[in-house]
């Protein structure tokens, strides 16, 4: 029986970072409207609000590249293919790259037309040009960071991301206040501040390319368009649903102005920066999703996708379920970060942070869905996932509440959104199904061949020990004759478990540590693969055939004789992953020695 410990702390490894990225095309913004809302007064955050879909946009060329580029980069990591790997980054980075200069040329050549466009009248027009104006010129590293992390992350480097956000918001930060309080530069200087933090940041983040544990580089392509197409298939739904946001921000801010007060449009930022702060939770357990399943899918591994989906689930409404807590009960949290001192506006913010806080839940499990479908190329379920949560049910209804009940019909056409989703969803699967059922299982929309027929798999984890080791190696026998499996063969997998998982305990993990490990038996009809993954430290069997000294002779030859027996005996490290697949000829064993592997 296979337990969920290595899909666990993959995960885990990824969640924190995820979150973090999560916030990489808005944390500069998020925080220049915490120091304009102390500094530069109430006029000042309501064109921050109003600048708020630009954000959103940046983040939507950079979400394209992250989650396409690098669900795309998963599956092929999942394959072993690390070439194709290197061809999606290159291609990645190059669309990055162009979408940075066209932005920001776009941008600057109409500043005064955006703001209008964005619906700044009055003395907001005035506030918002200037803000628009620096905060384009950061567009280029504001897109390729976000692209940057995503790959990084896949590829040995999952904190460093971390040190980019760090030193991105302390930088913000510390030229914010020197533009503002030394410089007198106002919005404009709020921007540029923001601007070169990126720059900044993006350097920070190429560290990568000089890290040894690095295997990224740009490559030549063949067949860029075809590359890119599918880049953009697959991000398509997290792009289009900061598209989507940046479009709903536009048309509420419109209406707030129409037909509630200016005013209004500084609380429905509060809200906007809830969603980029705390949604950033959301966001970030929904994005960790991406390259996990990514590999698992490439993998084909029924099992682990649904395990990865139960961590996520218990997780992210254990997190979400306790932060919404705390925001219900405390909403001025938020509203005295961003400086909101008018009683009416700051009523209003209250409330539209507490109804934010009831749908966190149930935008988390869309969040979980949505790229769940985008991670298993189901990109047009993911597609209408992202378009009627940002835009199309949250949209109608504002039209249809916001004359009786103001800027709170605003605010719970959030919530319904979310919920005119979640419930949608349920439909689809229902029908899809053809049968009713709220099981994990029922929603991975898996096809039947998928991994292969369950009878022909067995799935099983080794604690680290060689007795338990040793007492598997026995026991596989007994198993696999449930499967009716040959007994030459049975024998052939025992010794291979026997021996190779023998020295993962031994050079893998550490002594006394507790983990486990997985091992998948595929019974196909020419041959069995046998596969096994752990998070230890990496154990190359090959190099270790090259540098083993005398005193490892017996274990080397054990080595020796498996890659004898296998037609393919291949290694790969994977997301920090020991990934070792052997494959064992039934007619035959043909002799495979270590030098013709190199």
């Amino acid at each position: 029986m296979r337990n969920d410990y290595i899909v666990r702390k993959l995960y885990y490894s990824f969640v924190t970072v995820s979150i973090l990225s999560a916030l990489t095309a808005t944390v500069g913004m998020l925080i220049d409207n915490i120091i304009v809302g102390r500094y530069l007064g109430s006029d000042a955050l309501g064109a921050m609000g109003v600048v708020g879909p630009v954000s959103l946009l940046l983040s939507a060329f950079g979400n394209i590249c992250s989650g396409g580029g690098t669900a795309r980069a998963s599956q092929a990591v999942g394959r072993g293919d690390q070439e194709q790997v290197c061809r999606i980054f290159t291609v990645t980075m190059l669309f990055a790259f162009l979408a940075g200069v066209l932005l920001t040329a776009f941008g600057l050549l109409f500043t005064w037309q955006i703001a209008d466009i964005l619906g700044a009248k009055g003395v907001l027009r005035e506030l918002t040009a200037q803000y628009l104006y620096g905060y384009f010129l950061g567009a280029l590293p504001t897109i390729m960071l976000t692209a940057l992390m995503g790959f990084i992350r896949i590829d040995g480097s999952p904190k460093l991301p971390v040190l980019c956000i760090a030193v991105m918001s302390v930088c913000n930060i510390a030229l914010d206040l020197i533009m503002v309080l030394v410089l007198h530069k106002g919005m404009l200087g709020m921007a540029l501040a923001t601007a070169i933090s990126y720059y900044i940041a993006f350097l920070v983040g190429c560290l990568h390319f000089i890290s040894k544990r690095g295997t990224l580089k740009l490559v030549r392509v063949r067949g860029v368009a075809a590359e890119l197409s599918a880049t953009i298939v697959t991000g398509a739904p997290t792009a289009i649903s900061r598209i989507s946001d940046t479009l709903k921000v536009m048309i509420l801010n419109n209406l707030m102005v129409t037909f509630v007060s200016v005013g209004a449009v500084t609380a429905l930022n509060v809200r906007t920066q809830a969603n980029n702060i705390v949604g950033a939770l959301i966001v970030g357990i929904g994005q960790a999703v991406i390259p996990v399943v990514g590999m698992f899918y490439g993998e084909e591994d029924r099992t682990a996708l649904r395990d990865t989906l139960k961590t996520t689930l218990k997780m992210g409404l254990v997190l979400s379920g306790a932060v919404a807590v705390v925001l219900f009960l405390f909403p001025s949290l938020l509203t005295n970060a961003f400086g909101v001192t008018e009683p009416d506006i700051r009523e209003m913010s209250n409330t539209a942070v507490r109804l934010f806080a009831v749908g966190m839940p149930v935008a988390l499990l869309n969040a979980i869905l949505m790229n769940f479908y985008q991670s298993t190329r189901k990109t047009g379920l993911a597609t209408g996932i992202c378009l009627l949560q940002s835009l199309v049910y949250t949209v109608v209804m504002a039209l249809i509440l916001i004359r009786p009940l103001g800027s709170t019909g605003v605010w719970i056409a959030f919530l319904l959104g979310e919920v005119g989703t979640l419930f949608t969803v349920v439909c689809y699967v229902t029908h899809k199904n053809g049968k009713f059922s709220l099981g994990i299982s029922a929603f991975m929309l898996l096809e039947e061949c998928f991994g292969g027929d369950p009878k022909d798999r067995l799935e099983l984890s080794i604690g680290n020990s060689m007795d338990e080791v040793m007492r598997i190696a026995t026991d596989i026998c007994e198993q696999g004759r449930d499967h009716n499996m040959d007994e030459k063969m049975l024998n052939k997998i025992s010794l291979c478990i026997e021996e190779m998982a023998g020295n993962v305990v031994r050079h893998a993990f550490k002594p006394g540590e507790k983990k486990w490990f997985d091992v998948l038996i595929l019974d196909k009809p020419d041959s069995v693969v046998v596969r096994m993954r752990d998070n230890g430290a990496a154990f190359d069997p090959w190099r270790y055939l090259n540098m083993a000294s005398d005193s490892e002779e017996e274990e080397r030859y054990g080595i020796k004789i498996i890659s004898s027996l296998a037609s393919q005996f291949g290694y790969s490290r994977n997301m920090g992953l020991n990934v070792l697949i052997i494959v064992l000829d039934k007619e035959a064993a043909s002799f495979v020695s270590a030098e013709d592997y190199g």
